[in-house]
């Protein structure tokens, strides 16, 4: 995806017009046109339709704005940092370059809470003159960087996106309903009886929905009748949930980044007529010079489970 098609898409939204979006750009309106037509055929949706009245987004293309904001505004602040009197320090850089003595660990964004304060002081005990880095990214993301050895280990949800490396399963994570608690009596921890709540049922509106779309679609089959909320903050779906305004499901590991005192209202229930879990899975290469650190910290991090289990760290 390359940054020219980006440009071109935000300066048509911006401008609604591609005429004017060609002036802005300073690019004739044909290199435009090329440009975005190149971006929609790599996306494999269209992002514009245009007609005699002008330009408007389509159902994808809202979708998919603020994540072409995002990612351009990523760009430029890599380029800005890399660049002219705004370059970061030689220094800096020479570290960057030469991490081959550094174990760099991807970890899922959502299950960095879980597992990040058991891998730091695991480290700095067992390995204190072992240098390390998280990398902290969406799943998908964790896989292509292990397929290009930019990372090491990696911790993420599994998805059905193929690999070449090794991979173990550490846990199957438990989906749970999060629901205000006058309402866990009328669902009774079924799915079959969210209809009866008369609620929203709050999804979250995130391209990370796509590295488990299968378990995403068997929910939403079941849940055909009901309203829906989109959000994309976790802070944000958990005051649907404790206002009583909606319910959602989610794996029970998200209670790591819950603020409590905002839990008072939530109840976390299991839900027994779907089988619906969340496989947490390590990944790592067998020909890594890491390799004795890592296959102890994989020890350290399936103790590190059972006993999460045994002890009920997440108990429903």
């Amino acid at each position: 995806m390359n940054r020219d098609g980006l440009e071109s898409f935000l300066a048509v939204v911006a401008n609604k017009s591609i005429s004017k979006a060609s002036k802005a750009l300073h690019i004739t309106q044909p290199t435009l046109s090329t440009r975005i037509r190149k971006l929609e055929e790599e996306l494999e949706f269209v992002l514009l339709n245009r007609s005699w009245g002008g330009i408007e987004l389509t159902e994808e293309g809202h979708f998919f704005l603020p994540y072409a904001v995002e990612l351009l505004g990523d760009l430029q602040d890599a380029a800005f940092a890399l660049t002219g009197d705004n370059k970061i320090s030689n220094q800096l850089l020479s570290r960057i370059a030469n991490s081959k003595n550094e174990l760099r660990i991807g970890i899922n964004i959502w299950l960095a809470p879980v597992f990040n304060h058991v891998i730091i002081p695991y480290m700095q005990t067992h390995f204190p003159h072992n240098s390390f880095k998280f990398i902290t990214r969406p799943t998908n993301v964790l896989k292509k960087l292990m397929e290009y050895e930019s990372i090491h280990f990696s911790i993420h949800f599994e998805n059905l996106a193929k690999t070449s490396y090794l991979c173990e399963q550490l846990l199957q994570d438990e989906v749970v309903f999060l629901c205000h608690k006058n309402d866990t009596s009328l669902l009774d921890s079924k799915l079959a009886n969210a209809s009866k709540l008369d609620k929203k049922f709050i999804v979250f509106e995130h391209a990370a929905l796509t590295n488990n779309l299968e378990k995403v679609s068997s929910v939403l089959n079941k849940l055909q009748d009901s309203d829906y909320q989109m959000v994309d903050d976790v802070q944000n779906m958990l005051a649907f949930v404790q206002s009583g305004y909606g319910f959602t499901m989610l794996p029970r590991s998200i209670l790591y980044h819950m603020n409590f005192p905002r839990m008072a209202n939530i109840a976390i229930t299991p839900i027994e007529d779907i089988d619906l879990t969340a496989p947490v899975c390590f990944a790592y290469r067998e020909d890594s010079h890491f390799q004795e650190v890592i296959g102890q910290l994989k020890q350290e991090l399936q103790r590190y489970v059972k006993v999460m289990y045994k002890e009920e760290e997440l108990s429903i």
